[in-house]
């Protein structure tokens, strides 16, 4: 899986402006993206769920701990994971 972490401050507008349009609203200049790639591979073996599974709480708490040195409260973290995770769920676009 590939993983980076950008400051939309240091995106050019171009590429602002295409993920704006990817994640469905405007961005803050103090915002920080973290983009991963994830391979899809059909009827994946149980080890390579878990271990995606894994990869995927990994992933999870970084964001945690980045929203929380912001000053976002574990509730704010929560409501946030929640909104987010049903957006790529259900496919609602903001």
């Amino acid at each position: 899986m590939e993983r980076c972490l950008h400051n939309v401050s240091d995106l050019s507008a171009d590429a602002r402006s295409a993920v704006e349009a990817i994640v469905g609203h405007p961005l803050s200049g103090g915002d920080v993206l973290y983009i991963a790639a994830l391979g899809v591979k059909t009827e994946p073996a149980a080890a390579e769920q878990c271990a995606a599974w894994d990869e995927l709480e990994s992933i999870i708490g970084q964001m945690q701990q980045h929203a929380a040195q912001a000053g976002l409260s574990p509730e704010q973290i929560d409501e946030v994971i929640d909104s987010e995770s049903a957006a790529v769920r259900y496919g609602l676009g903001r």
